[in-house]
């Protein structure tokens, strides 16, 4: 039986308020902290005071506040943890969008190029309400964008509107107990990503993931194990798709997750409608799947017909080694296996029991 909905809220929140929230700064290689009581004020500086190629882990430990910058943190600057005391009160936000930034991948307020970055305890936002009509000309607000390989995001909160957290590059990443939320398409990108045990969150009738892989070249995409799907609390959402294909060889898979009621029945969607529209095929050598979901939203039999239920052999090869294997990607040479494993990892599952009532109204309550 999994643990009761309420307790696991507890744990999940409060948990990240303790664990490795020592006031020491002697454990910590940085600090950085809005009343100056650390190395730095901001923490582009400490990014940029990480020796460039270092082997040895550097940990940057964020003070209690809210941290207004656009961050980059270089690909020379590998090996960094960021620890926050909860991602409650260290929050990363700015509040750039596409329209004036040039681009959707020029929105970011958090950009890591670097290999082998882990954050714990972290709020990453962007601000841009992309619902506003003044941004209905390039609303696409990223919140975190990740290019580098092997990053690992534990206990976070990553929100925003649309296009919320970009997964850009064919890179290895790992999503544990977090939080995701966002409007359209805000889960995308060509990355090889597994989420376990995190909510994902959606905030207007609309497309939670756009993949953008190519054809014949991943293994795996998204990949969600034991997440909970949920409508944002106090937004209006009736319909929600899984994901459309950016990319002709978009892959997602869901596995043993909990899906909420405002699931759409076909449970997920084209790109375009339109013949003339260059993604108007991509469905057709795209990868969509699930396997041993529940929930009001899980309708299996009422899918879209080129989508698919995995068969229990097919869902063993769903595993954190084989997703990150060296040989899960052509598209990108990777460097060696990986199998990302978490220090004192003690978060318990946020799924509820298949019999569980109101389940989605208990999320919203502790959201």
């Amino acid at each position: 039986m999994k643990t009761p909905v309420a307790s696991c809220f507890i744990f999940l929140f409060v948990f990240a308020n303790t664990v490795n929230a020592q006031k020491n700064n002697a454990i910590y290689d940085i600090v950085v902290a809005t009343d100056g009581s650390g190395n730095y004020t901001k923490i582009q500086e400490a990014f940029d005071a990480v020796p460039e190629n270092n082997s040895k882990q550097i940990v940057i430990f964020i003070k209690p506040g809210i941290y207004k910058e656009k961050l980059t943190l270089a690909a020379a600057k590998k090996n960094v943890k960021l620890v926050g005391e909860s991602y409650q009160n260290t929050i990363l936000t700015y509040d750039d969008y596409a329209e004036i930034a040039g681009g959707t991948k020029k929105s970011f307020s958090v950009c890591i190029e670097a290999d082998d970055f882990t954050a714990e305890n972290i709020t990453f936002e962007n601000t841009i309400d992309s619902q506003l009509p003044q941004y209905q000309k390039g609303g696409q607000a990223v919140a975190l964008m990740v290019t580098g390989d092997r990053g690992v995001f534990h206990l976070c909160k990553i929100t925003g509107f649309q296009d919320t957290f970009y997964l850009k590059d064919n890179k290895r990443t790992y999503i544990k107990d977090c939080i995701i939320d966002g409007t359209t398409d805000f889960i995308f990108g060509a990355g090889i990503a597994l989420f376990e045990n995190c909510f994902i969150s959606i905030r207007k009738d609309s497309y939670i993931t756009a993949s953008n892989h190519e054809i014949g070249k991943s293994k795996y995409g998204f990949v969600f194990k034991d997440c909970v799907f949920m409508t944002y609390p106090k937004e209006t959402v009736t319909n929600v798709s899984f994901g459309r294909p950016w990319g002709a060889g978009a892959n997602v898979v869901l596995v043993h997750s909990y899906e909420g009621p405002k699931i759409a029945v076909d449970g997920w969607s084209v790109w375009s409608k339109d013949p003339s529209h260059k993604a108007f095929d991509n469905w057709k050598t795209t990868f969509y799947a699930e396997y041993d979901c529940f929930g009001p939203g899980y309708q299996p039999k009422k899918r879209l017909s080129w989508t698919h239920q995995l068969t229990k052999e097919e869902a063993s090869m769903y595993t954190k080694a084989k997703i990150f294997a060296a040989n899960t990607t052509t598209a990108v040479p990777l460097e060696g296996d990986w199998n990302p494993v978490i220090e004192k990892d003690n978060c318990r599952s946020i799924l509820p029991s298949k019999k569980a009532k109101n389940a989605v109204a208990n999320y919203q309550k502790a959201f």
